[in-house]
Parts: structure tokens; sequence; C-alpha cells
């Protein structure tokens, strides 16, 4: 029967030669340094099994573990230094002054008496929110300032003291929404009574295939003076030819066969498609970059609001509007 006996015991790696005592016998150790670069630690813990009767080192197991205790600290100390100076940065970050060169926006009758004293600026309602990306261009003084108006699909009193220019997509489910929740109050409320002059804008989005389409319709039914039933059949039916295309078949349901005539000859006739690149281009000088975009010009003001706003806050931006002196 082999006798097998193991004996643990700490080298000092700077001895090429270790003289190592295992139960009452002397071992020669050589070390052999398999890399040239030096230790990172002084002692090496190696593992002797020696077998006695045949009086051979059967196994020599070393490992520097002083070593990859060193290591691993040290690589947690370079990952924890590395995510502080990830995060110091963010933490000397100053907020940016404001614009000053934002236009002033509208404001309560409440609060008038009070800011007149500190500012001869206004803020919009607290439940409308502005988006401006750029400065506008040039204010509108009046209704008859805002050019390229297509008289089919402006609506009320020129010399109304609001005018609302709206850039709409037939095929955006957000203007659906617009149209579907405001517009009918709005003409009630307020364009019939000549506070509010109002100017449908086309902004057929390129991310929509029918768009252009629904807005060559709707352009051509306004020519006729069909403009409210052509555009209330698009929006409430907007799923359907959007998903079939079929714009021409859901305007047939609102128009007699004679209307349908003219105005499938108005849309391939070519005349439209100018006027609708016009209301982009307009657009664009507003910086509309999302529809519904619904810009208000009042009193030398202009106020541009991005998405949809319920009749409630509408109405109470437009009393406010209509309040100023």
């Amino acid at each position: 029967m082999v006798n097998c006996q193991a004996c643990r015991a700490t080298l000092l790696a700077a001895n090429a030669t270790n003289i190592i005592r295992m139960r009452g016998m002397r071992f020669v150790t050589h070390l052999i340094l398999a890399s040239p670069q030096p230790l990172l630690s002084p002692c090496f813990e190696v593992e002797f099994c020696f077998d006695s009767r045949k009086g051979k080192l059967l196994e020599f197991i070393s490992e520097d573990r002083v070593s990859r205790r060193r290591i691993l600290a040290g690589i947690l100390s370079v990952g924890v230094l590395g995510l502080f100076a990830l995060f110091l940065p963010s933490l000397h970050k100053t907020p940016e002054p404001a614009s000053q060169t934002e236009q002033p926006l509208a404001q309560s009758p409440s609060q008038s008496a009070k800011s007149a004293a500190e500012s001869d600026t206004s803020p919009i309602p607290a439940a409308v929110v502005v988006t401006k990306a750029a400065p506008l261009p040039p204010v509108p003084q009046s209704a008859a300032d805002v050019t390229d108006v297509d008289p089919h699909k402006a609506f009320g009193s020129k010399n109304a003291p609001v005018t609302m220019e709206v850039f709409s997509d037939y095929q955006c489910p957000a203007c659906k929404t617009l149209f579907t929740t405001t517009n009918r109050r709005l003409m009630d409320d307020y364009v019939t009574s000549g506070k509010v002059y109002l100017i449908h804008r086309d902004f057929p989005l390129p991310m929509h295939a029918y768009s252009r389409i629904a807005a060559r319709y709707a352009r051509a039914g306004a020519q006729l003076g069909k403009v409210e039933p052509v555009e209330q059949a698009l929006f409430q039916n907007q799923e359907k030819w959007e998903q079939s295309g079929d714009v021409d078949g859901i305007v047939a349901t609102v128009l007699s066969a004679a209307e349908m005539t003219k105005v499938r000859a108005l849309v391939k006739g070519g005349t439209l498609d100018p006027m609708i690149d016009k209301d982009y281009a307009l657009g664009q000088t507003y910086r509309v970059n999302q529809t519904p975009t619904t810009v208000f010009h009042c009193k030398g003001q202009t106020y541009p609001y991005s998405g949809i706003m319920t009749y409630d806050i509408l109405k109470q931006f437009l009393d406010q509007l209509l309040a100023q002196r």
C-alpha cells in the first residue's frame, strides 16, 4: 500500500532554493519561474504530495494567492473609479438660462393687474404647453397679413381678433381626435360669432401613404362648397381608407354622382397639389414637425401649439386672448 503524505508550506520567491521540513525529513526545492515578470508578492504557497516508500515527490502545486487577491482588489478599484468618473461631470452641470428671444405668451385676466407691474410678457395657461423649436417668421399683425389662404378652406370673418391656422393630416389619428372633439364646438362658439378666423392647412406627412390623396379630395370638395361633409367622412372613416386606400369610395358616400364627377376631375387635373405644397411650405417656416399643429395669431403675437388640445383648454386660451387689450 502506497503511503502518501501531503504537506503545505510557504516559500520565499526571492530564493531560488528553499529547504522544507516535513515530519522530520528535509527536502530541497528548486523554484523555476515560468515568467520573466517580477512576482507581485514575495510568497508562494506550495503543496507537496510525497510517497515515503518510493521516495518520490508525486505532486507539487503552487499558487500565488496573495497576488490574486491584489489583482482582484485592483480590478475592483479601477471599476469603481471608472463609474465615479462617468457620473462626476453630471454633478457639476448648471441649468441653461432661458431663451431671451422667446415671445410673450397669453395670461389670464385675473393675473393681469399683478403682472403689469412686473413684466410686459404674459404666460400661456398652465395646462397649455407651447412648443417652439426655433424663432418664428415675422408675426402677422392681422388676418389680412396671413398669406396663401384658400377661401374655400377658411371659415369666419377675416377681421376676427384671433386667427387660427390648423396644420393637419387626414391620415393622422391625433388630427382625427382634434377634429371630432373640438371642431364643431369651435365653429359654433367662436367662428360663426366672428371671434375666430379659422384656416385649415394641409400638412400631409411623408409616412402616411394616402394622406396627400385625401388632401386632394378634401380640397376638391371644398371648391364645391362641400368641405365639411368631405372632411367629416374622411376623419370618421380613417381606419377604412387607411387600410384599403379607397379615398374615392369614402368621399362618394357623402356626395352625389354629379359632385363626384367634378371632384374626380379636379383631383386628376393637377391644380390642387400646388395649393397643398404651399401649405406644407408655410408649415415648415413655423417649424411644424408633427400634426396637428395649431398656430394662434392675436394682437401681433403668434402662439404655436403642437398636439391635441381639449376643447376646455382651447376655450380657456381663446378667452384669455380675446380679453387682452
